[in-house]
């Protein structure tokens, strides 16, 4: 269920949807940068509208579930993301990113009550 809804998120940030974060990110989220629900919403809104076309690829690293209602998520993200008006190779940005995400299920949905991100030197590759 958890890798379901990384490739729905996925998928979700290509598309450039908004809609799919506001209902992946919980009412009370906050994270260590002091971002509540609405500043990372706006952050997440902001990068869509600075990137023309967004490319992830990801890969979990792992899934500690607590009880049957909480789970802590570690994963590595690639992200390519194109600037609209630059030139072919000027207007890339291509990062990559270990996210740790803390999900709680609601009602039947898992969501993100908390997160840490940082750029990372690992490499991405299919094992």
């Amino acid at each position: 269920m958890i890798e379901q809804l990384i490739e729905e998120t996925e998928t979700a940030a290509e598309s450039r949807d908004t809609g799919h974060f506001r209902g992946l990110i919980a009412d009370s989220y906050v994270d260590a940068r002091g971002n509540d629900r609405e500043r990372l919403i706006n952050l997440i809104r902001g990068y869509f509208l600075a990137h023309q076309s967004i490319d992830v690829l990801s890969r979990i690293e792992s899934v500690e579930l607590s009880g049957d209602d909480a789970a802590e998520v570690v994963l590595l993200a690639g992200v390519l993301a194109r600037r609209p008006g630059e030139g072919l190779l000027e207007g890339f940005d291509g990062r990559l990113y270990r996210l740790e995400l803390e999900l709680v299920e609601n009602d039947g949905d898992w969501q993100i009550i908390g997160a840490d991100w940082e750029r990372s030197l690992e490499i991405l590759r299919g094992d």
